[in-house]
């Protein structure tokens, strides 16, 4: 599986929520260390999942969320070519070279409590992405383009849909009002459907749930076609 840049992940992500089965998992947190931030428009799918992953994972990278698309850790700048040799240059005075002493060695004589406030001040902007993109995943939504199939031709499938939106109701799931009956073949038809779910839940997830186990005489498939953010 090579998931090393925002756009293997975004054609990976269309219909999934997880790089492995229906949970967050170590995979996750070894793709989102491949790639930087995705960028929202580009890679709407790799976005979703990679802010999701974030929260879950309590991300170190916060800073680089908090950058922007695409950030990553600024590379050491290029060694400068070497100057022409210029004539020696007059010594400096001894004040200015006991200022430059002093300048460079602050950082050294930094004190235990200039530390602990560096350290809090650190701790605190940490603090602040982490509610940051909490905030935004909690208002992050996805529409999920859905497909079921029936096992038998005569079933009736506005009163199984029905029953599939009365029975499972879960906070940040909202089935679609309508749905459209396609024809499959030999008199068979599948449910064409909508579902809103925010980044708390994995459809994947609720599609095993209905098909494994509430509705599992009722419904031979349950797919997900397609998702993207809204």
């Amino acid at each position: 599986m090579g998931l090393s840049t925002a756009a293997e992940v975004n054609d990976y992500m269309k219909t999934r929520s997880y790089v492995e089965g229906y949970a967050f998992s170590a995979k996750d947190v070894e793709v989102f260390g491949k790639i930087g931030l995705p960028d929202q428009k580009q890679h709407p799918h790799a976005y979703r999942w990679y802010v999701h992953t974030a929260a879950l994972s309590g991300s170190k990278c916060l800073a680089l969320v908090a950058g922007g698309a695409g950030s990553k850790p600024t590379p050491a700048p290029a060694k400068a070519a070497a100057p022409k040799k210029a004539a020696p240059a007059k010594p400096a005075p001894a004040a200015e070279e006991e200022d430059d002493d002093d300048f460079w060695g602050e950082d050294e004589e930094q004190t235990e409590e200039e530390k602990a406030a560096a350290a809090k001040e650190l701790e605190e902007a940490k603090a602040k992405a982490m509610a940051k993109l909490a905030k935004k995943e909690a208002n992050q939504r996805s529409l999920c383009n859905l497909e079921i199939k029936p096992w038998e031709a005569d079933q009736d499938l506005k009163a199984l849909y029905a029953k599939i939106k009365k029975t499972v109701v879960k906070d940040g799931l909202k089935w679609s009002e309508g749905l459209k009956l396609v024809d499959v073949a030999f008199g068979v038809q599948k449910i064409i459907c909508t579902a809103v779910v925010n980044q708390t839940l994995s459809m994947d997830a609720i599609i095993e749930e209905i098909t494994e186990d509430l509705f599992a005489d009722e419904v031979q498939s349950m797919s997900m076609t397609s998702m993207s953010l809204l």
